[in-house]
């Protein structure tokens, strides 16, 4: 599904990825976990990536970086485009220069993501001593390490302790600060608030809204939690069984009168304080086997409004002024 391209005249976005596909092989047979997605991502922009555990959203963000598992993932198609260079054309030498420098992630998981043996400031200064091109000296490093702490809310006093001396929501913003430390064009944030209390998700939140502003970071904000999107994002791809099934601007998903009944059904598992009475309506079904995917729309065996045409063949491709719903119920609409 295209989420468009740039036209003529208009800036190269920062990435521009082009019918993806990823696959795991395995001993029990391929996984195919993304299955053909576009979308791109311009400056200062952040797009959301969201759907339920098991969509492809962090397998595309470790095919961006090329940081799928050496033996098993592979990438079997399609474009990544960072700057209008293809990453998959990139030898290891270049990618090695490029993450950190010019794209960073925010892992899932903060209490695993750090290195337990290394204080938290030799962590943010290794990524500073990889991509330090130009030579500065020791000194301009720990300084930069100092600044990186107070960016984050943390005393620079404390770049001699070790992870487990930190809380969750401490460890969260040390994980930001390392991935921002060389000031990247892209920061993927990969579920950033999932192990966190909520108070500590909000702070996080505001804390990278304020960085991207600062900064001028693009960010593509993984996660299955639509508040989070509505909070942050500017553009939303909603990802079902490796394929973007809606794809529009915030505007577009949260005010919009037309849906896919995957978008509909994640709004619907969402409680809200204005309906104290209507109870929560979780999908029917689970997410489908990504080694033995259903044929036609993907989405047609937990479909409520599931038609017979979407038992084959590819769904129909609706587009409206760039919301684009992969979806038959649309047949004959839009573009």
């Amino acid at each position: 599904m295209t989420a468009g391209s740039a036209a003529t005249g208009e800036k190269i976005p920062v990435l521009d990825v082009r019918n993806l596909e990823a696959v795991y092989r395995t001993d029990e047979g391929v996984v195919y976990a993304v299955n053909g997605i576009s979308f791109t991502i311009a400056e200062r922009e952040t797009i959301g990536l969201v759907g339920e555990t098991g969509a492809g959203k962090t397998t595309t963000a470790l095919s961006i970086l090329r940081l799928l598992p050496e033996r098993t993932g592979h990438v079997l198609g399609g474009e990544i485009l960072y700057k209008g260079q293809d990453l998959l054309k990139k030898d290891i030498d270049e990618m090695r220069m490029i993450r950190g420098a010019c794209i960073s992630m925010i892992f899932q998981d903060p209490m695993t993501a750090l290195n337990p043996t290394l204080s938290v400031g030799d962590q943010i200064l290794e990524s500073l001593e990889i991509h330090n091109t130009d030579g500065h000296p020791p000194e301009a490093l720990e300084t930069r390490v100092d600044e990186l702490l107070r960016l984050v809310g943390i005393s620079p006093g404390r770049k001699g302790e070790y992870p487990h001396q930190f809380s969750g929501g401490m460890k969260q913003r040390i994980v930001i600060a390392i991935a921002l430390a060389c000031e990247p064009m892209l920061l993927i944030a990969d579920e950033p608030t999932t192990a966190l209390d909520v108070t500590i998700q909000a702070q996080v939140l505001v804390l990278m809204e304020e960085l991207k502003t600062k900064l001028g970071t693009s960010m593509i904000m993984i996660t299955h939690d639509l508040g989070v999107v509505a909070k942050t994002c500017d553009k939303v791809s909603v990802m079902y069984a490796g394929e973007i099934v809606e794809y529009g601007t915030a505007k577009d998903i949260f005010e919009g009168t037309r849906h896919h009944p995957y978008t509909v059904g994640l709004f619907k598992a969402i409680p809200s304080l204005n309906e104290s009475t209507r109870r929560l309506q979780p999908i029917d079904g689970l997410m489908p086997d990504p080694s033995d995917l259903p044929q036609g729309c993907k989405f047609h065996p937990r479909c409520p409004k599931c038609l017979e045409e979407c038992r084959d063949g590819h769904p129909f491709l609706y587009d409206e002024g760039g919301h684009r719903i992969l979806c038959n119920l649309f047949r004959g609409e839009g573009l």
